[in-house]
């Protein structure tokens, strides 16, 4: 199945991040059915007959206004909307693009490559999939805030790209920017196998050509100095000043002195090591994909757990760790998982929801008998709880 390294060829990961991610729009040429693979109109439309699906997450789009759902959908049992073909179908004649968000939830070759891109590019990435036949455009020109990936899985569709007008765009700034009124960096046709990426921020469009065209959008999501920010906030919580009142407006000197009290929190919390600290607690906490493995997994999770068995973490993308006293703690499912012998730490930092590793492969950074006992019954324990999945060999 195609992943991240296939999507930026003939690049490599290490020109694309240093020259391209974050800093340039890219176009890479593709051969036809290059991404067909990924997600077919067969498949397409086994999604849309078999799912309920209505707005948000299905929306249909025409020059950047959405058409009402009762034009497209009806109500069916249980008050849910269902799609009618019928209306469906006129919507489109008449120059409608269907829009669907998270497609990696409903097509399992999506879903691995955004799993791929979450894990290359250590951020959330989900993916949008837009689907037109006329000459009518979806949105209009726009920016993301999100870096963004274009496939152009079937057909063709041409793209106008321009520089941003105000870098590092956040969703909820108070004005928007403003809009470009240069020419754009790049005017030109994306066809069937043909990769664009455009950094978050950058302007664009996309104008069908009145044939049918279908594209996947990979929305990435990384880290910001906001959320660098909140984190801080939430690790100086622990301090009285932080959880104090702040000093009313007309007593100067209580501000002089609670600021005086705030600054050497804040200088402290941002030592050399916070950045890579809070990468670490943030990949760490990247939305985990759910794997099922029914009928057995019902008993498998509560078996006593072989040399065999294999592990899989459920509950983050790995285990952010902190210290208390002599011992080991982290956080999962919203819980404190505490009292953590430093010596089962190898083997724990070693799971991710990515791939299941067998007992004996986690031992196999462990130290002795005693410790091998001791990961069993705290694995038996994450299990219960839901923190892990067990896995048949």
């Amino acid at each position: 199945m195609l992943e991240f390294d296939h999507i930026i060829a003939p690049l490599t990961r290490e020109r694309f991040l240093a020259d391209f991610w974050r800093k340039s729009f890219l176009v890479t040429k593709g051969t036809a059915g290059r991404f067909s693979s990924i997600l077919s109109w067969e498949e397409l439309n086994a999604i849309l007959e078999q799912h309920r699906l209505h707005p948000p997450r299905f929306r249909l789009l025409q020059e950047g206004r959405p058409i009402e759902a009762f034009r497209y959908a009806t109500l069916s049992a249980g008050g849910m909307p269902r799609l009618n073909s019928g209306k469906l179908a006129a919507c489109l004649s008449g120059g409608a693009t269907i829009v669907l968000d998270c497609v990696e939830e409903l097509a399992p070759r999506v879903r691995h490559l955004a799993s791929s891109f979450r894990d290359a590019l250590h951020a959330n990435t989900h993916v949008n999939l837009y689907a037109g036949w006329h000459s009518q455009k979806g949105l209009d020109l726009h920016i993301d805030c999100q870096d963004i990936t274009v496939l152009q899985v079937s057909g063709r569709k041409r793209w106008q790209v321009y520089q941003p007008t105000r870098l590092n765009p956040l969703p909820d700034d108070e004005e928007p920017p403003p809009r470009p009124t240069g020419p754009p960096v790049w005017d030109g046709m994306l066809e069937d196998g043909d990769m664009l990426y455009i950094p978050r921020g950058w302007w664009h469009v996309a104008f069908p050509v009145g044939e049918p065209s279908l594209h996947l959008t990979l929305a990435t999501e990384p880290p910001l100095g906001t959320h660098l920010l909140a984190w801080l906030i939430g690790k100086l919580r622990l301090h009285e000043v932080v959880r104090a009142e702040v000093p009313w407006l007309n007593d100067g000197k209580g501000q002089t002195a609670y600021l005086n009290a705030l600054r050497p929190l804040l200088s402290e919390a941002l030592t050399g090591d916070a950045i890579a600290e809070f990468r670490h607690e943030w990949q760490g906490a990247l939305q985990p994909l759910p794997h099922i493995s029914l009928p057995e997994m019902p008993y498998v999770q509560v078996q006593a757990i072989s040399d065999t068995h294999r592990i899989r973490l459920a509950a983050a993308h790995h285990l952010h760790f902190t210290r208390n006293g002599d011992n080991w703690e982290f956080k999962a499912h919203g819980m404190l998982c505490g009292g953590i012998s430093p010596d089962l730490l190898p083997a724990l930092g070693m799971l991710t929801d990515t791939k299941a590793l067998s007992f004996s492969e986690l031992c196999a950074h462990l130290d002795g008998d005693t410790a091998k006992g001791n990961l069993r019954k705290l694995l038996a324990a994450l299990a219960r709880t839901g923190v892990i999945s067990i896995e048949m060999p």
